[in-house]
């Protein structure tokens, strides 16, 4: 199990709320609970303004409904816990049955807050092509890190892990489920370093900790050939563009060289065209070119379009690029999803 993330500051009073209504959204939760300060929610909606409600209190916007406490314009308003569950662990049990056991371990757990939910997903069908999946049986924890006094909790992440590990080992061990106790005392090696301190290695100073420097060294690195990537993917796309060449087919041809692939994908609720590498990351094309991502499908589709006629036209598309300096400088404005004008020298 691990800390997925926390919600913080003055963006939790929109983002808590819309955090547990994506939890709660029927094509993927099987159920779920919420109990704030002593009583159930069961309304999806109530569920969401109590979430509002917290942020604008924990944010000093209104008053703390606690005896004690203060609030704070950056504070902590919802951590979020991701529990991993064998897929056949509620097999045979109804859904009360399957309702009080989670409610159960979330005790067990031992939060300490007024504000604990839950929202058991079975995980939607998808995974790499290596790795495809039927089911990802999991528990998506969120509360308030506040308890009832008022007291605000002080998280370590690395300790309460262990803690929290204990508790879900128990569980999982009372259901028959073997537990390998040495992976609980000793979770590993910490994978993630803050953005602080990988911006720090990026100005070139060296951090205190050995085992700090080589990740965030292992960063700028893998952010180095990722702008590698994408300026060559761009350089491609923009010469193909221009040339009296262009379709599809040969920008595949082009990009298979390198071992890459383009292909249209499902992410989260659109569809998304991206560049596959030879690693296998994956990087969208709208980024890639700063155009907006039906401007994108519209090109490839125009581009697919020249492969089944024998006379292509000049025009390769509605979008059209102007070539500039600052083609190959991609990381400038990656986030501005612009559409610049192309046109054929």
């Amino acid at each position: 199990m691990r800390f997925s993330s926390f919600c913080s500051g003055m963006r939790a009073v929109k983002s808590a709320p819309a955090h547990v209504s994506y939890l709660m959204r029927e094509k993927e939760c099987l159920l779920w609970n919420m109990e704030s300060r002593d009583r159930e929610i069961s309304d999806r909606r109530e569920a969401a303004r109590r979430w509002k409600e917290i942020a604008r209190m924990e944010t000093g916007l209104s008053p703390l409904d606690t005896k004690t406490g203060r609030a704070r314009y950056d504070a902590c308003v919802q951590v979020r816990l991701f529990l991993p569950l064998p897929n056949m662990v509620f097999e045979g049990m109804t859904k009360a049955e399957i309702r009080d056991a989670l409610t159960a371990l979330v005790r067990e757990l031992e939060l300490d807050s007024t504000d604990v939910m839950w929202s058991l997903h079975k995980g939607v069908p998808g995974g790499s092509e290596k790795n495809q999946r039927d089911q990802n049986l999991h528990l998506h924890i969120s509360y308030r890190p506040r308890n009832d006094e008022g007291h605000k909790h002080r998280i370590s992440i690395r300790r309460e892990v262990i803690s929290l590990r204990e508790a879900l080992g128990g569980w999982l061990q009372e259901r028959g489920f073997p537990i390998d106790w040495k992976s609980d005392t000793q979770p590993g090696k910490r994978r993630h370093i803050s953005p602080e301190k990988i911006a720090m290695a990026e100005r070139g100073e060296l951090l205190h900790s050995p085992k700090e420097q080589l990740q965030a060294d292992l960063t700028l690195a893998k952010r180095f050939v990722a702008k590698l990537t994408r300026e060559e993917a761009r350089r491609i796309l923009l010469e193909l563009l221009r040339s009296n060449e262009a379709a599809f087919s040969r920008l595949e041809e082009k990009i298979a060289l390198l071992g890459w692939s383009i292909s249209r994908i499902r992410r989260g609720k659109r569809d998304t065209w991206i560049l596959k590498d030879e690693s296998g990351k994956e990087l969208a094309l709208r980024r890639i070119l700063n155009y907006r991502e039906e401007d994108v499908h519209r090109l490839f589709l125009a581009l697919q379009s020249r492969d089944t006629k024998k006379n292509p036209s000049k025009e390769t598309s509605g979008i059209s690029l102007e070539h500039t300096e600052d083609d190959a400088t991609i990381e400038q404005t990656e986030s501005e999803e612009t559409t610049p004008e192309i046109s054929r020298n």
